[in-house]
């Protein structure tokens, strides 16, 4: 599933590397037709031993390679992430069982394009886009694979390079499918890879998706069981909006006061600061611009030499 599901280079190497590794340990059953024919047809004892050796080495020849090749990926997406962190906007990973319909409310929430099919493993790369906020502000959505109950630990190790997204987001929307049957232990699988990942300990947004499908007795349990969580139906559009604020309260947890002096030279700078914070106030003088707003950790230490006194250049 996870073979035809591969469109681009990167995950074609996941699904090469993941296949290698599991057919290593099981070459020798591959060559059980030689010990049958031996003596029969001619064939040299220990002609299957020999094969299955060369095979071995190939296979990690072939391994090494796709591991380099990974390796290669993962130092270009961390190069892509330093170079998001340089306008630091807040970055969010949509993360599941597979099939909750994470694309879809991507989809909704951002207008974007990104596949969406009623199939496993729809989705097997990140993609990343922009969220405007009721706030004001902008946070980055990331849509990652899908995952499994027993996932091959093999499978976690290929797709390291994909799965790396949820782990340097700043908070995870985990997405669950509310109308399965076994939507509990959907939640226990994806807690469960998210530790084995290493994002185990970041803070989490529970949401329940695809609420049309079950009847109103049911969501209004749920409700009360799970009162810290958003209900959602991508199809009908309802509980989006209650998200979105969730979104936006979340963001505004890390928010801090400062009052700032910037020259009006720079106008981009404040363009920024009206797209990444809560702006409160904003007076313009004759040799600067004056504001107060809220601001994540990540910006204020950009804005440090403009906290306080009079700044006319950075």
């Amino acid at each position: 599933i996870f073979a035809q599901r591969a469109k681009t280079k990167e995950a074609e190497l996941q699904i090469r590397l993941a296949q290698a590794e599991y057919m290593l340990p099981r070459i020798r059953r591959l060559w059980t037709h030689l010990d049958r024919q031996r003596g029969g047809v001619g064939l040299r004892a220990g002609e299957g031993e020999k094969q299955i050796e060369i095979d071995r080495r190939i296979l990690k020849r072939e391994i090494a390679q796709l591991k380099s090749e990974l390796a290669k990926v993962r130092r270009q997406r961390a190069q892509q992430r330093k170079q998001r962190q340089r306008v630091p906007v807040p970055v969010a990973s949509l993360v599941g069982y597979t099939n909750a319909g994470k694309s879809s409310l991507l989809n909704h929430l951002t207008r974007a394009e990104v596949l969406v099919e009623n199939k496993l493993f729809a989705t097997l790369d990140p993609t990343t886009r922009r969220l405007e906020l009721p706030s004001g502000q902008t946070l980055l959505l990331t849509d990652t694979v899908g995952f499994i109950r027993n996932l091959p630990h093999s499978l976690v190790e290929a797709f390291k390079a994909t799965l790396e997204e949820a782990v340097q987001a700043d908070f995870l929307i985990h997405v669950v499918d509310v109308s399965s049957t076994q939507w509990r232990e959907h939640i226990e699988v994806t807690a469960d890879v998210l530790r084995e990942i290493g994002a185990g300990e970041h803070l989490r947004l529970l949401v329940f998706n695809k609420i049309d499908l079950i009847d109103s007795h049911q969501l209004r349990r749920l409700r009360r069981e799970y009162q810290d969580a958003v209900f959602v139906s991508v199809k009908t559009g309802e509980g989006i909006e209650e998200l979105k604020q969730e979104l936006a309260a979340i963001l505004q947890r890390d928010l801090e006061t400062v009052q700032l002096t910037i020259s009006h030279e720079r106008s981009d700078l404040v363009a920024r600061i009206h797209e990444q914070a809560v702006v409160t106030q904003i007076r313009y003088e004759d040799h600067h611009i004056f504001i107060e707003a809220r601001v994540p950790q990540k910006m204020k230490k950009e804005l440090q030499p403009f906290i306080g006194a009079a700044t006319y250049s950075l």
